[in-house]
């Protein structure tokens, strides 16, 4: 798959106004060994590799076909390749506000470690928190 195929999943995926990465941030994540973008066919989620730990930089569904279980069938897919990768626990943030999505995580037993004050914002300029979850995976 090429980059801008990537970059225009990514598009479908996202709400517009949080777009957080660009076309050329899609270019650097392809060449750097500690980035792995993970696709399924209406779903892509960007990674962070360290030695122990995957972290989701990014995670989402097209809304096209959103409600129909695709995010956590896919959540449980990056799941399994974190335990494969050898990592020791996954991170993320999630918006405050998003609540479809943090009551996923805590389906998957992530718990709540953190919160960042003013983490996201949108194009109108608005500040969200996020609140940083964790899953151990020992």
């Amino acid at each position: 798959m090429s980059v801008e195929e990537y970059f225009n999943l990514y598009k479908r995926c996202v709400d517009i106004e949080s777009i957080q990465f660009s076309l050329e941030d899609f270019k650097r994540f392809q060449k750097s060994k500690n980035v792995k973008i993970e696709k399924e066919k209406n779903c892509i989620a960007i990674l962070g590799l360290t030695e122990r730990e995957v972290e989701i930089y990014f995670i989402g569904v097209a809304e096209s076909v959103r409600g129909r279980g695709l995010g956590k069938k896919f959540l449980n897919n990056i799941i399994n390749f974190s335990k494969y990768y050898g990592a020791d626990f996954i991170t993320l943030e999630v918006g405050m506000n998003n609540i479809p999505a943090k009551n996923m995580y805590l389906t998957f037993n992530f718990i709540e470690c953190g919160l960042r004050k003013g983490y996201y914002r949108n194009s109108s300029g608005r500040r969200e928190d996020a609140i940083i979850m964790k899953l151990n995976l020992n």
